[in-house]
């Protein structure tokens, strides 16, 4: 079953990029790890994410028709299989082209629908991703998904800054470790959805004064705790979803992770060593 619309803001400038906006099905809760931004019923298992607009190497279209983009989308709900793969198109107004993916993937046997959405915009892309361990719970997802689709649209915004010259004198004033408390999350050993749990663990930002960023759970090792003797090229190899760059625009952090996803992040300069992301506080150590 395809029950998404999606369009996208055709009209945007070259200083503009498109933005995934929409209402969240009714009785869900969204969870504070992102991105995606990941919403999960209350009275059943069932989820749904929305991957924001991308670039892409290459045609997104055709990638998406040979792997589903499975690289994109979040371990928690990265499907292992897919099996009885039926595409679509919808035509909506505004939008270059929205191909969708209806498929089962089979764990233990048990068959666990999926729904997933390639929204194209130029050279970007966005994804909206729904899923439930049974039939049931997607029996009782699909009327409040169906509800959403309406509310789905495409705006533009402005585009996020050129951080190729680097934060300029900005870096140095922002530069250093941050340590702050998040939920992370713990995949159990049944590695279903809703069989794993969240627990707060210690999480790290660490800024360098030449733009370079790196974040981590639970640990990050500061040689000497200077920002400028870490070694970000390791951790951009090895930790790309957790590495990228930032730039200080018009009074403001801006982040922008590396990775499938180039997750962007847009806060508050620190004030008095204090960082806040995420509605999370991370403390200058």
């Amino acid at each position: 079953m395809v029950f998404w619309v999606c369009g996208l803001a055709g009209a945007a400038t070259p200083q503009q990029v498109p933005v995934l906006r929409y209402t969240p099905p009714g009785d869900t809760y969204r969870s504070a790890i992102t991105p995606p931004e990941d919403y999960s019923f209350s009275q059943f298992n069932a989820s749904v994410q929305f991957y924001q607009f991308h670039s892409f190497d290459g045609n997104p279209e055709q990638a998406f028709r040979r792997d589903l983009l499975r690289q994109v989308i979040d371990p928690r709900y990265r499907e292992e299989n897919a099996t009885q793969v039926q595409f679509g198109t919808i035509a909506v107004p505004g939008a270059d082209k929205v191909v969708t993916a209806a498929f089962i993937e089979l764990r233990v046997g048990v068959p666990r629908p999926h729904n997933r959405v390639l929204i194209i915009a130029g050279a970007q892309a966005a994804i909206v991703d729904a899923s439930a361990p049974t039939a049931q719970s997607w029996g009782r997802a699909v009327p409040a998904l169906q509800a959403m689709i309406g509310t789905l649209r495409v705006e533009a915004a402005a585009a996020p800054p050129d951080l190729s010259a680097g934060p300029g004198a900005g870096g140095a004033r922002v530069a250093g470790l941050y340590m702050g408390t998040k939920a992370k999350y713990m995949a159990s050993m049944i590695n279903v959805i809703g069989h794993g749990y969240y627990q707060n663990a210690l999480h790290f930002y660490l800024l360098s004064a030449q733009g370079r960023v790196y974040r981590a759970y639970d640990r990050l090792d500061v040689p000497d705790n200077n920002p400028g003797k870490f070694d970000f090229d390791a951790a951009a190899q090895r930790d790309p979803d957790n590495s990228g760059r930032f730039s200080v625009v018009n009074g403001q952090l801006y982040i922008r992770m590396n990775g499938p996803r180039q997750e962007s992040i847009t806060v508050a300069l620190p004030k008095d060593g204090l960082l806040t992301i995420d509605s999370i506080l991370y403390q200058r150590r």
